[in-house]
């Protein structure tokens, strides 16, 4: 198993612009916590179970931020949900210790960079830009 879970784009519209993407999740493995930089996306989960946990943005200070969890759920194989900017702040997390999970991401348009958001204590994060690729 790999240190990263695997991001797959299965189809992109050029009429409409959207993109499909399945992710592939090996025991264990997460994201930390980040943003969609602006693009909605419906999520659902193909096989196994994940973890999801959605943050409130309290307030922002040049490249910090205040996050507080606002509620999670256990998403097995059928569930689904929407992220809708401002409210795309979450964590996923495959939390078997010996199950891969996979999930059916659909974004409004590619994908290509996100924030992310390292902790710093006292509810404070440091956000980078991550650029994302296709494995």
């Amino acid at each position: 198993i790999v240190d990263h879970y695997a991001r797959r784009e299965l189809y992109r519209s050029a009429e409409h612009g959207y993109s499909v993407v399945a992710m592939t999740w090996g025991p264990g493995q997460g994201t930390p916590l980040h943003d969609h930089s602006g693009l909605w996306c419906v999520e659902g989960v193909w096989h196994g179970d994940l973890e999801i946990t959605q943050y409130e943005l309290l307030e922002q200070a040049g490249e910090r931020a205040r996050f507080r969890a606002a509620g999670g759920m256990h998403a097995g194989p059928g569930s689904a949900g929407s992220l809708i900017p401002p409210h795309e702040f979450h964590t996923i997390r495959n939390p078997s210790e010996d199950q891969v999970a996979v999930s059916v991401h659909i974004y409004s348009g590619p994908m290509k960079s996100c924030a992310v958001f390292r902790p710093a204590g006292d509810e404070w994060f440091e956000r980078d830009v991550r650029q994302l690729g296709c494995d």
